[in-house]
């Protein structure tokens, strides 16, 4: 599964792949039956466009109508629930001993101002270090499952502070950074 992406909770499970001490089942049986300890079929199911009677068929090692892009879904999902402890772990060692979190993004951006918002045509790529209280927001907000439209307004308010504001004063800090079209994101720890 590593490669760019478009979605931020997907860059940070990539991220945190780095941090694991042991890999996860490569099978779809193996990764199924995995994800089932963790949650029920019927939960599991729509997040892998699946019936729940498929997913078990699934786990128990009938895989004949799994098709590629359920597979991807299944893949998705490992990395998503591999290894929690190991992944809380890294984080705190991130945020506690001066590590930094380098955000790589492709994107495009809008700003709000006192004045209004102005969208800015130009596709910015950018290579930056988030502030640590953003790398802390956007850690604890993907522990706690956060959808992509938070975890975007976090790195969006750490790419403003870290990039956009960084030659300001803070009293004239007044802007609001918003990722308006994002088209790749990836971290670094």
């Amino acid at each position: 599964m590593p490669h760019p992406t478009m979605s931020v909770a997907e860059a940070l499970d990539i991220a945190d792949a780095r941090h694991w001490t042991s890999r996860p089942p490569v099978r779809p049986p193996a990764r199924v039956r995995h994800l089932l300890r963790h949650q029920g079929a019927a939960e599991l199911a729509p997040r892998l466009f699946a019936f729940p009677d498929a997913v078990t068929q699934w786990a128990a090692g009938d895989t004949s109508g799994l098709t590629p892009a359920q597979q991807t879904l299944i893949e998705r999902e490992i990395y998503r629930a591999w290894q929690p402890d190991v992944r809380r772990r890294a984080h705190q060692q991130i945020l506690h001993h001066g590590g930094s979190v380098t955000v790589q993004i492709h994107a495009r951006f809008t700003y709000t101002t006192s004045c209004g918002e102005f969208c800015d045509p130009r596709l910015r790529s950018l290579i930056e270090d988030l502030p640590t209280v953003h790398a802390r927001m956007l850690f604890e907000a993907r522990h706690r499952n956060a959808d992509e439209d938070e975890l975007r307004g976090i790195l969006a308010d750490g790419m403003g502070e870290a990039y956009f504001f960084r030659a300001l004063p803070t009293d004239q800090q007044q802007a609001a950074v918003a990722i308006s079209d994002l088209h790749l994101v990836q971290f670094h720890y």
